[in-house]
């Protein structure tokens, strides 16, 4: 059941969307585009000069560290670009994704399941969401396919949460549990579907290069004219079907 402040949270993320859904919409790569913008209402509430973490050099709408733009071939002041900013954290939630689905068979690349795992990587680190599943794996005997998030939102909400590194138990439970949150208030803005990874236009900042371990996951998008030419196929199709 949404909670007392789900309205106006999901206010937050709509006025997110409403004023950076172009970039948003260029840049998801599969993401669903609701779930992207209620992870920039959440990090930053659409002030781009929100305060991070300092040690991780965290800045932007997406709080993007200085280590990340590296990884995609770019300078780590690609990240203070606030068109770029949207683009490299989208780049990193891919990232998550696919090795999340490179290490877990039961995870499937593209589903609503594998963008929660790669935004729980992004809240509480990837090394710990992983020991997270592996423990969700051991105290109920395996994981769900396609439903991994779960099966580790039941583990740490039946002990009460597992303390990760500096972030205490508690801590650690709110973070993986307020993913659901996050996602269910991104239906309420823009409730398109996940799919896999998509390769996206290069940011202002400049060229992007793939790492070449997770560049084979990427498809290509889908050219504008079969989109077109598959609505007016349906539409025809409705047109044939009525008149029958």
């Amino acid at each position: 059941m949404p909670d007392a402040n789900f309205g106006s949270a999901v206010a937050v993320a709509r006025a997110v969307y409403d004023q950076l859904g172009p970039w948003i919409n260029k840049y998801r790569g599969g993401m669903p585009a609701g779930f992207l913008a209620a992870a920039i209402a959440h990090e930053s509430g659409g002030n781009f000069g929100s305060a991070g973490d300092p040690v991780l050099g965290e800045v932007g709408y997406l709080q993007v560290a200085a280590y990340v733009p590296p990884l995609f071939g770019l300078d780590p002041s690609a990240r203070m670009d606030p068109e770029s900013n949207i683009a490299i954290g989208a780049l990193e939630y891919a990232m998550e994704a696919i090795i999340w689905a490179a290490t877990y068979p039961e995870v499937n690349l593209g589903s609503a399941d594998s963008w929660k795992l790669a935004r729980m990587a992004f809240a509480i680190g990837r090394g710990g969401s992983q020991q997270l599943a592996e423990l969700a794996r051991a105290a109920q005997g395996g994981l769900t396919s396609g439903d991994v998030y779960h099966d580790i939102v039941r583990y740490v909400t039946a002990i009460g949460g597992v303390p990760l590194g500096s972030q205490s138990a508690e801590k650690v439970l709110k973070r993986v549990v307020d993913i659901d949150r996050q996602y269910a208030i991104g239906q309420e803005v823009a409730n398109t579907p996940a799919g896999p990874p998509v390769r996206v236009p290069d940011p202002p900042a400049g060229p992007v290069t793939i790492p070449a371990d997770i560049e084979p996951y990427f498809v290509e998008p889908i050219p504008a004219t079969m989109l077109i030419v598959g609505g007016l196929a349906v539409l025809v199709y409705m047109i044939i079907m009525r008149r029958k």
